[in-house]
C-alpha cells in the first residue's frame, strides 16, 4: 500500500504493523460483517489502514493528509465519508475484534486468572457543536463544569495483564444542544440514537449482554459508585456476572448485613 513516502521510515513501519496486524486478526471478515465495506473506490483497508497510523504516530488526519495528498490517491472527503457511514456497526466492528484478540492472547495467561470487563465513562467535549446531533451540555465531574458534548461510555476487558475496549456509546443528557428532527429506529444510525437517549446503566446492560453474546466473556464488572445501585447487581447476576464496585454513601438503600438490612453509612461505622 504505497500511501507514505518512503522517506518517513518511522510512518512506514507503523503503517507495516497495522497491516500485519490487519492480515493476522482478518479484519477484513469483521468489516465485512459489520457492513464496513466499500464496493466502489478506495478499498476499506486502505483508508482504515491510514487513519490508525496517523493516530499511532501522534498526526491529525487532516494535516496529514494535507502534507502527503499527492500520494495519497484519494481526497479528504474520502475518509471523511467513511468515518460518517451510519450504515457501519462500529460497536459491533470492536466487539468482534476483541473476540479475536482474546482467543490469541488467552494460551499465553494462566487459566486460573479472573477475567474482568470494566465499565467507566468520560467527557467526549464538543465545545463548538451548534448542530451535532443530540450533544448536550453536561456536568464534567473531572473541570467540576458544565461542558458541552457526550458522555462517553466504555466497556472494557482485562485478564489483570492485558486492556482491550470491548465496546462504547455516545450518551446525550437533557439539555440538548440540537434535538434530531427524526429517528427511524429500523435504521442502524436511529438505533444509536435511541440508544444515546437512554440511561447510562441499562446502556452498560446492554454493552455487556452484546459481548457476551459475541463471545467474550468474564466473570466480574468493576465500576465506580456511580453505577452502584442494588438494582445494577441484581441485573448483573441475571447476566451470569458479579459486580464488584463502591457502593454510593446513603441511608435509603440498604443491604444485607449480619443477617439484617443496614444502610451503608451504618455498615461503615
Amino acid at each position: 500500500m504505497k500511501i507514505i513516502t518512503q522517506n518517513d521510515h518511522q510512518s512506514l513501519e507503523i503503517l507495516s504493523s497495522i497491516e500485519a496486524f490487519f492480515l493476522r486478526f482478518r479484519l477484513s471478515q469483521i468489516a465485512k460483517v459489520s457492513n464496513a465495506v466499500k464496493t466502489k473506490g478506495v478499498p476499506f483497508q486502505t483508508l482504515f489502514c491510514y487513519l490508525i497510523s496517523t493516530l499511532f504516530s501522534n498526526r491529525s488526519a487532516y494535516r496529514d493528509y494535507l502534507k502527503h495528498q499527492d500520494q495519497l490517491g484519494f481526497s479528504d472527503k474520502t475518509f471523511r465519508n467513511l468515518l460518517n457511514n451510519g450504515k457501519i456497526n462500529w460497536q459491533k466492528f470492536l466487539v468482534l475484534l476483541c473476540r479475536r484478540i482474546i482467543v490469541f492472547i488467552e494460551p499465553l495467561t494462566e487459566p486460573t486468572r479472573r477475567n474482568v470487563f470494566i465499565v467507566d465513562d468520560s467527557m467526549y467535549e464538543r465545545a463548538s457543536a451548534k448542530h451535532v446531533e443530540l450533544a448536550a451540555f453536561q456536568f464534567d465531574h473531572a473541570k467540576h463544569k458544565y461542558t458541552r458534548g457526550f458522555r462517553f461510555l466504555q466497556l472494557g476487558w482485562s485478564d489483570g495483564n492485558t486492556f482491550l475496549p470491548v465496546n462504547f456509546s455516545l450518551l446525550s443528557g437533557k439539555n440538548q444542544v440540537c434535538s434530531p428532527k427524526s429517528i427511524d429506529g429500523r435504521t442502524l444510525s436511529g438505533k444509536r440514537k435511541i440508544q444515546a437517549q437512554r440511561k447510562a446503566t441499562n446502556v452498560v446492560l446492554e454493552l455487556l449482554s452484546s459481548a457476551l453474546s459475541q463471545g467474550v466473556n468474564a466473570s466480574y464488572v468493576l465500576f465506580d459508585s456511580w453505577f452502584s445501585s442494588p438494582k445494577m447487581f441484581h441485573q448483573l447476576r441475571e447476566l451470569g456476572l458479579h459486580g464488584v464496585a463502591m457502593v454510593k454513601r446513603s441511608k435509603k438503600v440498604y443491604y444485607q448485613f449480619n443477617g439484617g438490612l443496614i444502610d451503608v453509612k451504618t455498615i461503615f461505622n
